[in-house]
């Protein structure tokens, strides 16, 4: 029984768009979480640039599962207006592409703040981005990551039991794992909500990303888990195996990546995003192999 279709941020392979067309076939991809082609970020895609993009990707038979959206990747202290005006023109993207999902975040915090003091704030904004994307007809994921609001799988849960089921989760063990929180714990607390995966992984001794499955990320447990909720959900390669472009704006801390003596270097960014694919489509195999059905 199918429990997960696979998409991938491409971008890690290759920066243009034609690039991009390669990789996707190359890997045998049928979907693709959609965050930088030729440099650009999605948010600041014009309508223009968004036909393109989905011209060239209906011309290999390939959908969009969701916008990688860098939405509330800001400080709780800027603006909110302004965001939401740019997430008004994400969700527009997002239509032109053939989704409705938008991977977002839950802001950057206050240096010296604590969270108990920012978390009615945050719960308060993301009421108030939630309220655009309904009105667009979008769905928001959030995503755990460093140095958010939402970095440990506990933090996350707060936010999901004050907003109720309008805001999904993107589960990505590799995160949590970089900050000291048991993505297994994760998947089960925040079981209800997942409606999504991000596939990374990573090491808990040395903070290094590897590949999945190699490292602290607990991807069979999780996988199995997962695989017993109804229906079929994505699961998005975003392996960081390498410096690819554009990384270094994406993440206000970059970890490290494999060196020689770990056995995972690869000779190119193309190499190492199907060595991730590869190892991710395995772990999946495992799980819906027919004697679990």
């Amino acid at each position: 029984m199918k429990h997960f279709e696979i998409s991938e941020f491409i971008d890690e392979a290759a920066v243009g768009l034609d690039g991009q067309l390669r990789e996707l076939r190359r890997n045998g991809m049928a979907y693709v979480d959609v965050r930088q082609v030729d440099g650009l970020n999605v948010a600041d895609f014009t309508p223009e640039k968004s036909r393109q993009v989905r011209a060239a990707l209906d011309g290999i038979g390939v959908g969009v599962a969701c916008v990688g959206s860098p939405i509330g990747k800001i400080a709780l202290t800027d603006p909110l207006p302004p965001h939401a005006e740019k997430l008004r023109r994400v969700c527009a993207t997002a239509g032109i592409l053939g989704t409705r999902s938008i991977r977002m975040f839950s802001f950057f915090l206050p240096e010296g703040a604590s969270r108990a003091d920012c978390r009615e704030e945050v719960v308060d904004r993301l009421g108030r981005l939630l309220d655009v994307a309904d009105a667009e007809g979008c769905v928001l994921l959030h995503e755990n990551e460093r140095d958010i609001y939402g970095e440990t799988w506990e933090q996350c849960l707060e936010l999901h039991r004050a907003l109720g089921p309008r805001l999904r989760a993107v589960h990505d063990a590799g995160n949590y794992v970089l900050v000291g929180s048991d993505p297994l714990a994760g998947a089960k607390a925040l079981f209800d909500w997942i409606d999504y995966v991000h596939v990374k992984d990573a090491r808990t001794v040395d903070q290094t990303i590897v590949p999945p499955g190699a490292g602290d990320g607990r991807y069979p447990e999780i996988l199995a888990l997962l695989a017993t909720k109804p229906g079929v959900r994505f699961a998005a390669l975003e392996p960081h195996l390498t410096l690819f472009s554009g990384r270094d704006l994406l993440e206000k801390k970059t970890a490290a990546t494999p060196t020689a003596a770990d056995g995972f270097v690869y000779p190119d960014a193309e190499t190492a995003f199907a060595a991730a694919v590869q190892a991710f489509r395995t772990l999946v195999a495992a799980v819906e192999r027919p004697d679990r059905t």
